[in-house]
């Protein structure tokens, strides 16, 4: 009868309990749930790095909340296609490395990262610098690699690619753009040192000219050879995913700056839409199609892909990013390809 008073104290306490369990329940389901974090927990300073150029850092960033929420340090970075030798701010260390802050008031015409940067100090009161590697070859990118792991004593790398051309080995059928992904593929593989080493792919379905078919082949040898390590979803109530599509909005929504298609399918995917659905004005006139697919990260064993790829011994002496297209270019006709092939879904 006592538990049936209103009012009662074991009532109370019955409901104190449930009030607990659910809150706990929500706190959980709001976060990133990382398989990787067993590999990230000891490193002190964790580097995320776009790995594909444009605005590939930014699909890094729920991945950047998550590590800070959870008490690590995290460092950005991107493989940049904004212009960085002519860069006349921030802290320069090297011809083609400069950190970027968010004090620059100069008129550009593309630099996602250096928006970026104004984004979390003018949304999130935070001085951060965004690291910004030249596009080049694999030579310099190296180098680069090397002075700002030690400048930032990074122990732990996080490549970011947005979408999955990263998994390409050669041979498929469609390859996609992958000269950017491998080029930064080969530099970090160089870095033997470094006790982590993963690959991040978010946006499954996002790209153009690419096999599907034949990258889940990859991914599933990938798995036999021990360098898959698992998956995880983007949802709308995660705090981490809203501080990036804040972001990715925010630059996306600055004069010159060209829409990311990527970002903004993964966006499209994580809010529900499907199909043919166009957040920017400029994928209008195209045919996507949106799928919950694009929400999902997958994340790699980066030496174990990079024994995978049937480009990267062609890269290592290359010193700009026309010396690396070149030797793909002249390589690629050699490398016999696997036939055409669709997922067998009804």
């Amino acid at each position: 009868m006592a538990l049936r008073t209103k009012g009662s104290a074991p009532l109370r306490s019955v409901h104190k309990r449930l009030t607990q369990s659910v809150s706990r329940f929500k706190q959980r389901i709001m976060e990133l749930n990382l398989p990787i974090f067993t590999q990230l927990a000891p490193c002190q300073n964790v580097l995320i790095a776009g790995m594909g150029g444009g605005f590939d850092t930014f699909c890094g960033l729920p991945l950047y909340f998550e590590l800070q929420r959870r008490g690590q340090k995290a460092h950005l970075a991107n493989f940049s296609f904004s212009d960085i030798v002519s860069c006349t701010h921030g802290t320069r260390l090297t011809d083609t490395l400069v950190g970027v802050t968010a004090d620059y008031n100069g008129l550009v015409l593309y630099f996602p990262e250096l928006y970026l940067a104004q984004w979390f100090e003018e949304k999130r009161r935070e001085a951060i610098t965004v690291w910004c590697f030249q596009k080049t070859g694999a030579r310099p990118l190296l180098e680069n690699y090397r002075v700002l792991l030690n400048h930032l004593s990074i122990d732990g790398i996080l490549l970011i690619d947005g979408g999955v051309d990263s998994l390409i080995q050669g041979d498929e059928a469609g390859t996609g753009t992958l000269i950017e992904d491998a080029t930064s593929l080969f530099v970090v593989n160089e870095l033997k040192h470094l006790p982590v080493r993963i690959v991040a792919c978010i946006g499954f379905g996002a790209e153009q000219d690419l096999a599907y078919a034949h990258v889940l082949e990859n991914i599933a040898v990938l798995t036999q050879d021990g360098g898959f390590l698992g998956a995880c979803a983007l949802t709308p109530h995660m705090e981490a995913y809203q501080a990036y599509e804040e972001a990715v909005l925010y630059v996306q929504g600055k004069d010159w700056q060209d829409a990311s298609v990527i970002n903004s399918s993964i966006i499209s995917a994580v809010q529900g839409h499907y199909g043919d659905y166009h957040l920017t004005k400029k994928t209008r006139g195209s045919r996507l199609w949106i799928s919950p697919l694009m929400s999902i990260y997958w994340f790699f064993d980066a030496p174990i892909l990079a024994q995978r790829n049937l480009y990267l011994s062609q890269l290592r002496e290359t010193e700009t990013f026309m010396d690396a297209l070149q030797k793909y270019m002249s390589y690629a006709g050699y490398i016999p390809r696997r036939p055409h092939a669709r997922i067998p879904l009804p």
